[in-house]
């Protein structure tokens, strides 16, 4: 999640819990993986008759959430030739995807996999506590689950719905742009929630360390009327800023894995979101892949299709290195000015450029003003991709359904 004022204070980037085993370890360089990490990119690629490596096909399946075709590709490579680079990658893009869909214990069987070829890789030994933690849950599952419409609210930029948490009503935020729902300290002690800790330690978007990583699961969760069993939270610390300005009762945030397995979010002008319900007529569509578990769509500017994370918790969209190189000229219109990044571990100062406006098309014409260009690489994703899209784009963009059953945004004609 990437926010401004409100909910995080100065343009925060509470982006996600790093992972660093998204990186490509050294062992992992002579692997077969895809030549791009844009998987549209790959998927163009492919379209166009590329002929992709096992490996690389299997990635590909695995970001556009083709599950059990992906598993059974990952799952054959590792069989064929167990200590080889492209099974320790085939390992590597599993863990991802089992965190993604909350199947813990299969994660934490591909973690330790790759610690057994490689048991002082650093970047493993963090997170191993974590995932063996995780791995002591349940798997998330998915109970009852009907169409509804519920009412949501706006605080500081970002979005909150209602819920109920092992029986208790509540409102939390919704993010895709969070690995893991996250909750206070306050909020898990008014639920009765007594959190577990790792040894994990957080890397987050601000690129500072933070405290050791503590965990509560939710035993029943209920999002209009779908009802989700086993979600892991995250418990931080009220003190962090995260929480500033909100409600006690709304001290949430629910990420990805929940959030994908509501199916489908509607998001409409008048502030209601349909939960679970089924696809709209179109005027137009953007694709959805994940990178690990984070959500990619695209945007279009000056007749340029470009990769985006798609980030629902951020408040304001800001665009990465990447765009300043493809449109170098841009900046000219801009002030250059210190950007905030703020995290759960703290606060790092960015070298940017404010730019006036920026007319794009996300699903329809969108006028973003004002658009922060950030001029160094934050994290991994920002490598490559173009920007990092938020809520003032997406408020735009309404009415918008995010369809995770057929990996598209829907962009039906407004009312």
């Amino acid at each position: 999640m990437r926010a401004g004022r409100g909910f995080r204070c100065c343009h925060v980037l509470l982006a996600c819990i790093v992972f660093s085993i998204a990186g490509r370890p050294a062992f992992a360089q002579n692997a077969s993986s895809c030549d791009s990490s844009d998987w549209f990119a790959v998927e163009e690629s492919q379209a166009a008759g590329a002929t992709l490596s096992p490996l690389c096909k299997g990635e590909l399946d695995a970001a556009a959430d083709r599950r059990s075709v992906a598993e059974r590709e990952l799952k054959g490579i590792i069989a064929q030739a167990p200590q080889s680079a492209d099974a320790y990658e085939a390992h590597s893009t599993l863990v991802h995807f089992y965190l993604r869909i909350g199947r813990f214990h299969d994660a934490e069987t591909q973690i330790l996999a790759m610690l057994a070829v490689k048991p002082s890789a650093p970047d493993l030994a963090n997170v191993r506590s974590l995932f063996a933690l995780l791995a002591t849950y349940p798997d998330l599952a998915l109970g009852s689950s009907r169409p509804a419409i519920v009412r949501s609210e706006t605080i500081g930029g970002n979005i909150f719905a209602p819920v109920q948490v092992n029986g208790v009503p509540r409102s939390y935020m919704l993010d895709t742009g969070v690995h893991l729902s996250l909750m206070s300290e306050v909020e898990a002690a008014h639920l009765g929630l007594t959190p577990q800790s790792s040894s994990t330690k957080l890397n987050d978007i601000s690129g500072l360390s933070g405290p050791e990583l503590r965990i509560v699961e939710v035993e029943s969760l209920v999002v209009g009327m779908t009802h989700l069993s086993h979600v892991p939270f995250l418990v931080v610390a009220d003190t962090n800023g995260a929480f500033v300005g909100v409600p006690e009762n709304q001290h949430a945030v629910l990420g990805i894995q929940p959030l994908l397995a509501l199916g489908t979010l509607s998001f409409q002008t008048d502030g209601t979101i349909g939960i679970a319900g089924g696809s709209e007529p179109s005027a137009t569509t953007a694709p959805l892949l994940f990178d690990g578990a984070s959500p990619l769509t695209q945007i279009e500017y000056e007749k340029r299709r470009l990769t985006v994370t798609f980030d629902t918790g951020a408040t304001q969209t800001t665009f990465n290195p990447p765009f300043a190189k493809l449109f170098p000229a841009i900046l000219q219109r801009g002030s250059s000015e210190s950007h905030a990044l703020n995290g759960l571990a703290g606060t790092t100062a960015q070298r940017s450029v404010s730019l006036p406006y920026l007319d794009l098309r996300f699903g329809r014409v969108i006028h973003l003003a004002p658009a922060v260009v950030l001029l160094d690489q934050t994290t991994g994703q920002s490598a490559w991709a173009t920007a990092n899209i938020g809520y003032d784009l997406m408020q735009q963009a309404r009415p918008f359904v995010i369809d995770f059953r057929t990996m598209k945004l829907e962009f039906p004609r407004s009312h």
